[in-house]
């Protein structure tokens, strides 16, 4: 009978210890970090062009055509 206890205490502990370590499980932590800092990177950088093209509509195409015309005076 001491036995039986025993071996039904031992499977309910691994029972707990399978659970506790599929509620705690941090693999792939960095990953989905990682990627969520890009993410947020990305949208935070077109919300920051999208205000500069709103703010200063004419800002990029002034940049860009100096930009050809100084390339263009080197050839």
């Amino acid at each position: 009978m001491k036995q039986f206890f025993k071996n039904i205490k031992g499977r309910v502990q691994a029972g707990m210890t399978k659970a506790w370590c599929k509620l705690t499980d941090c693999k792939g932590d960095l990953a989905v970090n990682t990627i969520g800092g890009i993410i947020i990177a990305v949208v935070l950088i077109g919300l920051l062009i999208a205000a500069i093209r709103a703010f200063f509509p004419g800002f990029f195409t002034a940049m860009f055509n100096s930009m050809q015309q100084k390339l263009n005076a080197n050839w």
